[in-house]
């Protein structure tokens, strides 16, 4: 008799993976397909919606052959996606007719500022701030700039409901509840698209996808193997928290990726926070979860940026040995793609104190490390301010082999932390999600796959304290100079 198994997509801004997880938990496939980088000009950040929806095909396909030389039959899949990039469509063909603009795109950054006396509405609507990340502003772009964008035949959404509407062969587009608070057009509290936000944004109903819940029978995807339901769709990070067990109430998490995101579970209770995101962790037909969450705009492209324009290191393996070795208190508050969460600065510029003659590329990398935790720290600062406090954060992503920074951030927040070892969170949350849409697990079945957590206990460190001290200084001095020059 066939062994049962689900497949988890994650498709973010570098890459799709696509993993196989047993009925028991087990992963007994992982893949990966790169993408091109990302192209950018001034605010622009674009990417090609047919290399992005091929990748994930082809990573599907793997997956399901590596399913089927097992033994295994595909009993559906999940898909987590990066959030807040969007693209226009055609309703009928699913024929891309713009680029998909990134989650790091602020080309909308001067609507945005335009529509202030607006702030507190989309707040309270939203449960978000107001920036140019979101899809909203970017979607607006379109209307302006692209011929026949706000025709009925038209279809502005977010890359996921994109994917999902070209895997099904759909003539429907859907979005689910993650991806739709991230346009900043959902009403938090009711789930559904906001009239007035629309308004606001010059955006009309018509043109956005069809909400339901983030585990929902999306259609079915047709492969050579035969037909698999697609029966999960969510954000990546949301994705990420399910994948790493944080299932309950007062369980934080964090990402270390492309971008960092510090959450915290705040179960069935929607909790918002000034400068932070109240979000809809996972949702079914009959229940919903909730999260508050903040992000910092550049993790991995901080380090990425150290590495390529300025021959920093060769591998990221060299970053822990580099930061053990700085002397010098050299302090960074790095903004590559502007400030996100607490602050929300899309024009903050990155600057550096503490450079001497002495001072080394191992000062720098130790400084850009710390100033990731800094922000972290800020984040659950107003998380604390707001009620909220995870008795535990679990770890995860592609930096969290780095042994500094993770002592750094738990004495940062004064917290252990239990750090995993999975590095496709997000692929798994999905799979995770589709499983448990079918009846197969439940939510302490996930939690159960994910114990046995590696501890990293947080110290005190008066030396980090000291420079943290320093970077805050040194954030509030660069903002006034900006403001008056």
């Amino acid at each position: 008799m066939q062994r049962a198994c689900y497949i988890g997509i994650d498709q973010g801004s570098s890459s799709t993976k696509a993993i196989v997880v047993a009925n028991d938990g087990a992963i007994l496939f992982r893949g990966k397909q790169e993408l091109s980088p990302a192209l950018r000009e001034d605010h622009r950040v674009e990417q090609d919606p047919d290399e992005i929806l091929g990748s994930v095909r082809s990573a599907l396909d793997e997956a399901i052959g590596q399913a089927k030389n097992a033994g295994m039959t595909v009993r559906g899949a999940g898909l987590s996606c990066q959030r807040s990039s969007c693209l226009a469509w055609h309703k009928a063909s699913g024929k891309p007719l713009s680029p998909v603009l990134s989650w790091r795109d602020t080309r909308g950054e001067e609507l945005v500022k335009g529509l202030a006396l607006h702030r507190d509405y989309i707040w309270k609507a939203t449960g978000l701030p107001l920036t140019p990340y979101y899809s909203a502003s970017k979607m607006r772009w379109l209307i302006e700039n692209l011929p026949d964008a706000d025709s009925p035949s038209t279809v502005l959404g977010t890359l996921s409901s994109f994917l999902c509407q070209k895997l099904t062969n759909s003539t429907s587009p859907l979005i689910d509840h993650t991806n739709g608070a991230r346009t900043q057009l959902m009403n938090i509290s009711s789930l559904s698209w906001d009239s007035e936000l629309a308004k606001i944004f010059g955006l009309a109903a018509a043109n956005l996808p069809e909400i339901v819940p983030t585990a929902h029978n999306f259609g079915v995807i047709e492969t050579d193997a035969g037909p698999i339901p697609l029966l999960a769709c969510m954000g990546d990070q949301q994705a990420a928290m399910l994948g790493l067990g944080v299932l309950e109430r007062d369980q934080g998490g964090i990402n270390y990726g492309t971008g960092g995101f510090l959450m915290v579970n705040t179960g069935r209770t929607l909790i918002p926070a000034p400068g932070l995101m109240a979000s809809v962790h996972y949702s079914t037909a009959t229940d919903r979860r909730y999260l508050l969450e903040g992000s910092v705009n550049a993790v991995g492209d901080a380090l990425e940026w150290l590495k390529h324009k300025f021959r920093m290191f060769d591998r990221f393996e060299e970053i822990d040995e580099l930061c053990r070795k700085a002397a010098s208190d050299v302090v960074a508050f790095i903004a590559l793609n502007g400030v996100g969460a607490p602050y929300w600065e899309p024009d903050a510029k990155t600057v550096m104190n503490g450079m001497t003659a002495e001072s080394t590329p191992a000062d720098i990398v130790r400084a850009a490390i710390e100033g990731i935790t800094f922000f972290m720290r800020d984040i659950d600062g107003v998380i604390k301010a707001a009620g909220v406090s995870a008795e535990q954060f679990t770890v995860s992503g592609g930096l969290a082999s780095i042994g500094y920074l993770l002592q750094t951030q738990a004495d940062m927040l004064g917290q252990d932390l239990a750090v995993s070892t999975e590095q496709d969170a997000s692929a798994l949350g999905a799979a995770y999600l589709a499983g448990m849409q079918q009846g197969a697990w439940k939510p302490e079945d996930i939690q159960k796959f994910t114990q046995g957590k590696r501890i990293v206990q947080a110290g005190r460190n008066p030396g980090i304290k000291k420079r943290y001290q320093k970077w805050t200084e040194l954030h509030r001095m660069a903002r006034e100079l900006d403001r008056t020059l």
